[in-house]
């Protein structure tokens, strides 16, 4: 863009300043400070302007043609940086590096920071929210991943396949706002990436790693995690201008640590993201939030995306849960207290990243002042005892508390942020200030008295400093003797200065400024001695969101009468008088929830589900789901009671939806997602399968749907849930012992369904497709045509339909090739060998070792 804009013409120097920066930073959107605005040129004004519906003006900039120009208030710049963002582009912030006023001839401005979709800080919006930036490192069979929250400074890093899938779970699923990659990275990988509107792509050639960021590294040996974490730091370097001292020591994911879910079972469990936007719309995540901090309500979101598989970490959470229920006096005395912690997470990055403000210092005394007493509480806890070797920080609170006045500016260079006494010269530059102002006020009265000019006033502006200001019609009374000097003159009064007065102005103004530096320097200072103090805030934090997410866990399951899950290391699956969490609540306002049974013994691994739509099948399985994420988190669970194993994945095909996107169909997104279960579930899984099969014809997706359920019944022993309308299916139950035909109830009479949404044993008896079209109000010349074809249909011989049960007794099984086999092969085929160090072939060898073992 710049060099067609040099070619335009020759152009002021502060344009042509404004040009090189630019060159600079083509992908971004700069903000030049210009006075009291950042103004954007050329073609940065048109697409801010269309943006952010901002004037589109022009500016004479030494060419014959105006420079496309528009501008915003420099102080109103968050708010406008934020929706650049969320339509993810980029800005570079350029500042004015010296005081115009001492300045000699263009004022020196340089970029201060790029922000970018991944790097908010100031600008993030919602405190519960986090937005993550990601590195990835292409090491041809499958790719690093090094995951950063700026607001709070965690660091994460795992290794994915090159697969679809996994990408979509560890960018979508982890709100990836920017994805940094080396410019030699996998080109149609990229375009994967690029696809997913939500991501904004961005390159960093540079994956040597800078000395002052390898200790983040001291827990990582592996040689990708480290090339995408240089990567990552480089990049960040490169755009915020600063030393990143607020990040954290990466932390490694293993994802068998956890209960795993991809990114479209989240999504249609409705976790933490409703997939209707009403505003009524709840997910499991707030749900559940009865957290009185934002950092408890973020640390509470990841605990539903990761649920745990370690009985020994799930029953510490619910012993906690259980020991606050029984001890209720002493959960309302801990929710006082964590109602006065602030996000302590962010609180610190903010000291350590250089931009806290003195009302942030404040919420941090606040949160310290109540941290003793929210570990003095907890102390009794017998599954925490951890935590009362945590330091609560004390010799920094006695250091802090008393230094800031209760309701400080929200910017240094306001002043009066410190209280009365706590610095001696300080003290004493206010008192000049305070009497100078005092003195000002005595001049006025003496002037007026003076010169008998009953509306003469003193003033002050930063252009002139003081003067006195006398209006027109009163000129004719001030004398040479009262030494007045014309300053200024306007469209109705006349400005003056005296010698008493400047002499005056010198020692108010330079009171008041030396005030303001030197608040700045003890507030730097304040800063300096809370940093030292980092990786103890650290700790704290993480130890009070733990404790605020068990109190929030512990309310929900008190208020509601949730009970203690149970587990075991059987096939055993029981839960009685079930209820889905939500709808439970929702419906205690019109009505009442029905509770249902599950039960799957140690030989039944499949449930099949009939009964017509509305009956309550899919809600049957998306409530079973819950309560497993629920169990294995640490929560207790809305069932009378709950005996399960521990399950380490879940895979639901609930909903049918388009892929509009990637050409996908209804029933290709089916079929995907059905083959990602079969491909990696596990007789420990957890399937959800709502009527596969229906997006092709009838015969097809029947006979693909049996084939599904032959294979997990004799290959995986996964525990499934399978809602069908092919009533024929319920016959496998037969010749399956895994397989067993559960229905929803509905009552029937003069040919009018209720629905009953009880669960019962047996296979339902019709599918009431035509009453429930009824209810919908189709029209009756329909519904009787309708009527006519069924009862043809019926009365046609049974010799002539269909029965996939009727060729044998025992079912033909399909046989797939080996999953382990193609995933081997297909890890193997993405490799280019001749490009390989060493090191990279003795991992890819390592790796396909545990893949067979």
């Amino acid at each position: 863009m710049a060099e067609e804009i040099i070619q335009k013409g020759k152009y002021t120097p502060m344009m042509n300043h404004y040009i090189e920066i630019k060159e600079k930073h083509p992908d971004a959107i700069v903000f030049y400070r210009l006075g009291d605005f950042y103004e954007m040129f050329f073609e940065d004004a048109k697409t801010a302007s269309s943006e952010l519906d901002l004037v589109l003006t022009g500016r004479n900039a030494g060419a014959e043609e105006k420079v496309p120009m528009c501008g915003i208030p420099f102080h109103a710049a968050t708010g406008y940086i934020q929706r650049l963002i969320q339509k993810g582009y980029k800005v570079a912030i350029v500042e004015q590096m010296e005081d115009p006023t001492q300045a000699k001839g263009l004022v020196k401005r340089d970029v201060i920071k790029i922000v970018t979709p991944g790097t908010i800080m100031d600008e993030v919006q919602d405190e519960k929210a986090e937005v993550y930036i990601a590195s990835l490192y292409d090491y041809q069979y499958g790719l690093a991943v090094v995951l950063c929250e700026m607001t709070t400074g965690e660091m994460r890093a795992q290794l994915i396949d090159k697969q679809v899938m996994a990408i979509q779970k560890v960018l979508l699923g982890n709100n990836v706002a920017e994805v940094v990659i080396e410019p030699s990275f996998d080109k149609k990988i990229r375009k994967m990436i690029e696809e997913m509107e939500t991501v904004t792509i961005s390159q960093e050639a540079d994956h040597t790693c800078k000395e002052e960021y390898a200790y983040l590294l001291s827990d990582v040996e592996d040689e990708r995690i480290q090339r995408s974490f240089a990567t990552l730091t480089n990049y960040l370097n490169e755009t915020q201008k600063r030393n990143m001292a607020h990040l954290n020591p990466v932390e490694m994911m293993n994802e068998t640590d956890f209960l795993q879910m991809d990114y479209n079972t989240r999504v249609n469990l409705e976790l933490t993201q409703a997939q209707r936007t009403n505003s009524k719309s709840l997910t499991l995540w707030s749900f559940l939030d009865k957290c009185q901090s934002a950092m408890g309500s973020r640390l509470l979101k990841k605990w539903i995306e990761y649920p745990l598989v370690q009985q020994q970490a799930i029953h510490q959470r619910l012993d906690a849960i259980e020991f606050l229920n029984d001890n209720f006096i002493t959960k309302d005395e801990l929710r006082e207290h964590l109602s006065g912690v602030y996000d302590l997470e962010r609180l610190s990055a903010r000291v350590a990243y250089g931009n806290a403000n003195p009302r942030d210092v404040l919420r941090l005394v606040k949160t310290l002042e109540h941290a003793p007493d929210i570990f003095n509480i907890f102390k009794e806890c017998p599954s925490y005892q951890e935590f009362q070797t945590i330091d609560p920080c004390r010799a920094l609170y006695e250091m802090l508390q008393g230094a800031i006045i209760d309701n400080p500016p929200l910017h240094l260079k306001e002043g009066g942020v410190f209280v009365d006494g706590y610095h001696e010269e300080l003290d004493q530059l206010r008192e000049i200030g305070k009497n100078g102002k005092h003195w000002i006020l005595e001049l006025e009265a003496k002037e007026k008295e003076r010169t008998g000019v009953k509306s003469l006033k003193i003033g002050y502006n930063r252009v002139f400093g003081y003067y006195i200001e006398v209006t027109k019609a009163n000129l004719s009374q001030i004398q040479p003797e009262f030494g007045y000097v014309r300053k200024q003159t306007l469209a109705n009064a006349e400005r003056f200065i005296t010698e008493e007065l400047k002499e005056k102005e010198d020692a108010i103004v330079h009171a008041q400024e030396r005030s303001i530096r030197l608040e700045q320097e003890l507030f730097n200072h304040l800063l300096n001695q809370i940093k030292v103090y980092l990786p103890k805030l650290h700790d704290l934090a993480h130890a009070l969101a733990t404790i605020d997410a068990l109190y929030s866990l512990a309310e929900i399951s008190g208020e509601n009468g949730y009970t203690r899950p149970q587990f075991h290391d059987k096939a055993h699956f029981e839960l009685s008088e079930a209820r889905h969490p939500i709808l439970e609540k929702l419906m205690k306002k019109n009505g009442h929830y029905v509770s249902n049974d599950l039960l799957m013994d140690e030989t039944n691994s499949i449930l099949m589900i009939t009964g017509p739509n509305m009956g309550g099948k899919s809600t049957y399985m998306r409530q079973t789901a819950l309560l497993v994420i629920m169990a294995q988190l640490g929560c207790f669970v809305p069932a009378k009671k709950a005996v399960l194993p521990i399950f380490d994945q879940i895979f639901t095909r609930i909903g049918a939806s388009d892929d509009i996107m990637s050409g996908q169909s209804t029933f290709m997104v089916e079929m995907t997602e059905a083959n990602h279960a079969l491909q990696h579930a596990t007789e420990r899984s957890l399937i959800l399968f709502d009527e596969i099969g229906r997006g092709t014809s009838t015969y097809d997706g029947m006979a693909l749907a049996q084939a599904m359920l032959e294979y997990i019944e004799q290959h995986i022993h996964a525990k499934t849930l399978f809602s069908t309308h092919y009533h024929e299916l319920t016959q496998l139950s037969k010749y399956h012992q895994g397989i067993r035909n559960v229905h929803v109830e509905v009552h029937e009479e003069n040919e009018t369904v209720t629905f009953l949404y009880r669960v019962n044993e047996g296979k339902a008896d019709k599918s009431y497709g035509i009453n429930v079209a009824a209810l919908a109000k189709l029209p009756d010349t329909v519904l009787g045509r309708a009527k006519q074809i069924l009862a043809g249909l019926e009365a046609k011989d049974q010799n002539e339909q269909l029965s996939f049960m009727s060729e044998a007794e025992v079912p033909q099984v399909i046989q797939t090739s080996d999953p382990k086999a193609e995933a081997i092969k297909e890890k193997l085929q993405q490799v280019q060998a001749d490009q390989m160090t060493p090191i990279e072939a003795l991992l890819l060898v390592n790796e396909l070792k545990k893949m067979v073992s």
